[in-house]
């Protein structure tokens, strides 16, 4: 009979083992042991996470517990030079505008644009009635459950926080001694045949051991977790003079600003295909990283956290729920990896680098969303998806992918009546949009400053 399993080591830095090891200890009863050997602290690493992440569900974390911890909050992030050296786009997440006789408004939109001759201005016309995005270029800020029945609740608020500073809350919120914590580093593990741990070591040379353990470490230049998961977008920006700084502590606006790299970068992006072996979990930076664009790695590690928290095993023999998580990973990479490879693969700048990014092979679920989107103006859903559909039709029309017909349902409408649905829409989003507080005011909300 499989032996049960009765305790889990994690190790890695402070800000990535934290979050994993609450989310254990807000699962597990309190007789199954949680270790984690933290190493060295990466303070000063901000990362821009969703306010309403299933992460924060999960462990009851809302806007006023993140602002104690020194969080300010954002509607969206800017996108600076992707579209050539001076331009911005502004990326809001955001619920799905109002609807006119069942139609998205960007099939309406096109019609009206269409018999009016101006097609060319669309995406133009199309951006007044982005609310979210126009509220974070302004400044505004707020959150959905302000008016959940005005446009408000389409908000998708974001929470800058410090990386070590969440990690510090959640430590906060345990109980007495529910976790056990040791200063150090793992310096090697024993592994079997079959990929079993058998046990860790510390680089002074102590054992240390479990039933599952959870490596959390940077693997620096050399992965070495088994086979990883193809990510030509990624690949050939960072080999290719590709980059993008980010400047998130850049109230009320953080910023991803695209530029050509001063000097080679050693760091490439990976992603393991199988990150649970046996009783060995390789998550956050171990088992991928893709880089800092929308802090999808902050994301992701959230994300693993979560899909854990459904597989955790009742016995060492693991390979159910092993499999579960390593497609739940997959599938999330693939998410996430669609993410950041839009803009780049998107952008119009007209250097080498920036040409040559646009010959790589975009993501599957991209050039469908790519291709369907231009196509008829609609796009396909997939599980596990990390941002919503609203802003993936914004973030296409903001990169010029327009619709090259619309839903012929729009042909229904007299134009009229569409004239007055789409000025009724864009007055109540002018006047909320009029009505929200600046940034600084809604900080001082939670006592910020």
């Amino acid at each position: 009979m499989s032996q049960p399993v009765r305790s889990y080591l994690l190790f890695g830095a402070k800000a990535d083992v934290w979050p994993v090891a609450a989310m254990l200890a807000a699962q597990l009863p309190a007789s199954i042991a949680i270790t984690v050997v933290e190493d060295a602290d990466r303070s000063g690493e901000l990362v821009a996470l969703p306010v309403e992440d299933p992460y924060f569900h999960a462990l009851e974390l809302r806007a006023p517990d993140l602002a104690h911890a020194g969080a300010s909050f954002v509607l969206g992030y800017a996108l600076d030079g992707f579209l050539g050296s001076e331009s911005q786009i502004v990326a809001a997440p955001s619920g799905d505008l109002p609807a006119i006789g069942g139609l998205a408004l960007h099939h309406v939109l096109r019609r009206v644009a269409g018999e009016a001759g101006a097609l060319d201005r669309l995406a133009e016309l199309y951006e007044g009635f982005r609310f979210c995005a126009r509220a974070a270029a302004e400044g505004r800020m707020g959150l959905p459950g302000d008016a959940p029945d005005s446009p408000l609740a389409m908000l998708g608020p974001l929470a800058i926080i410090d990386s070590s500073a969440l990690a510090s809350l959640l430590v906060q919120r345990l109980a007495n001694d529910r976790v056990k914590s040791v200063a150090g580093e793992i310096a090697r593990l024993d592994r079997d045949n079959n990929g079993r741990v058998l046990a860790a070591w510390t680089e002074d040379g102590a054992e240390v051991t479990a039933d599952v353990f959870i490596d959390l470490r940077d693997p620096g230049e050399t992965v070495d977790g088994g086979e990883t998961m193809a990510l030509p977008v990624l690949d050939t920006a960072f080999a290719g003079g590709v980059a993008v700084r980010a400047h998130l502590n850049a109230e009320p606006l953080p910023r991803y600003i695209a530029q050509a790299k001063s000097s080679p970068s050693t760091a490439r992006p990976f992603a393991l295909q199988a990150p649970w072996v046996a009783n060995l979990i390789r998550l956050g930076p171990a088992s991928a990283w893709l880089g800092s664009l929308f802090s999808v790695d902050g994301r992701l590690l959230l994300t693993q956290a979560v899909h854990l928290a459904q597989c955790l095993p009742a016995s060492a023999d693991m390979s159910v729920e092993a499999r579960r998580f390593n497609q739940l990973h997959s599938r999330s990479v693939s998410r996430f990896d669609e993410l950041v490879a839009a803009p780049l693969f998107l952008s119009r700048r007209t250097e080498r680098h920036w040409r040559n990014l646009r010959k790589a092979a975009p993501p599957e679920g991209l050039a469908l969303r790519i291709d369907q989107f231009r196509s008829r103006g609609r796009l396909p859903e997939f599980d596990g998806e990390v941002v919503d559909r609203q802003f993936w039709i914004d973030l296409l029309m903001a990169f010029g992918v327009i619709p090259e017909r619309h839903d012929r349902r729009a042909e229904a409408f007299d134009p009229r009546q569409l004239d007055r649905a789409l000025g009724t829409i864009r007055a109540q989003l002018d006047q909320t949009l009029a009505a929200m507080p600046p940034h600084a005011d809604f900080g001082r909300r939670f006592g910020a400053a």
